[in-house]
């Protein structure tokens, strides 16, 4: 039986108006006068470049870490700056918008309930930090199917580098062989490769894959028939 190791973001949640809301707290906080889209869009911006940098130079940032640069980068543009007091702060209250606007992909629940009756050993593991991933899990009744969380702010390290996997391995007391990465992300497809574990990508955006991964799905419906192979 094979142990499967999901993500959560693109996977099993999407961020739903996370930009947006996060915008709209930044400008009522700060009394910014820019225009709210605006505001949108170069939060958007400035949290996806220095994801992307940090994913790039494989730079370890909590979520909260991130989110605290984001800002320090955004209100640069707007001149103005925060005290570290205050950009703790908004790096808790980013934070929690992400459990907040977090929402289910509808094929998830059924997919997840399947695999469960099979007996299949399932894990998380996640770029975000522990309490995000386990809170979008219990705000969704989900954190009863999995034995463990595995995240990045534990191993201070992120994916794509290898010991996160390798930390997830250890965790879950498997071989890569005996292992299935489950994930909407490119840095899993990227990573795993260093292990040779095998990665079952869910596409739920259009992405450029840098090498291929072991199986592409366009719906977790389609995982229990792929895992009953397996067994």
């Amino acid at each position: 039986m094979k142990t499967l190791f999901f993500e959560v973001l693109n996977t099993l949640v999407k961020l739903t108006h996370f930009e947006t809301e996060s915008a709209r707290l930044i400008k009522d906080e700060l009394n910014i006068k820019a225009p709210l889209e605006e505001l949108t869009n170069q939060f958007k911006k400035e949290w996806e470049d220095r994801y992307n940098m940090l994913i790039s130079k494989g730079v370890y940032r909590s979520l909260r870490q991130l989110a605290r640069e984001t800002m320090i980068s955004l209100l640069k543009k707007y001149s103005l700056s925060l005290s570290p007091a205050e950009l703790d702060y908004f790096g808790n209250a980013l934070s929690s918008l992400v459990v907040e606007t977090s929402e289910l992909y509808p094929d998830v629940v059924n997919a997840i309930n399947s695999l469960a009756q099979m007996n299949v050993p399932m894990y998380i593991l996640t770029n975000l930090d522990n309490d995000v991933a386990k809170k979008i899990l219990l705000k969704n009744n989900l954190l009863r199917y999995f034995k463990g969380v595995v995240s990045s702010d534990l191993t201070k390290v992120g994916k794509p580098a290898v010991k996160i996997f390798q930390a997830a391995l250890n965790r879950a007391g498997v071989s890569p062989s005996d292992a299935l990465i489950v994930s909407g992300l490119i840095e899993d497809v990227i990573g795993a490769k260093f292990l040779d574990l095998k990665v079952i990508f869910v596409r739920r955006m259009n992405a450029q894959l840098p090498v291929k991964p072991f199986y592409e799905i366009d719906s977790l419906a389609q995982l229990p028939e792929i895992i009953s192979k397996f067994t």
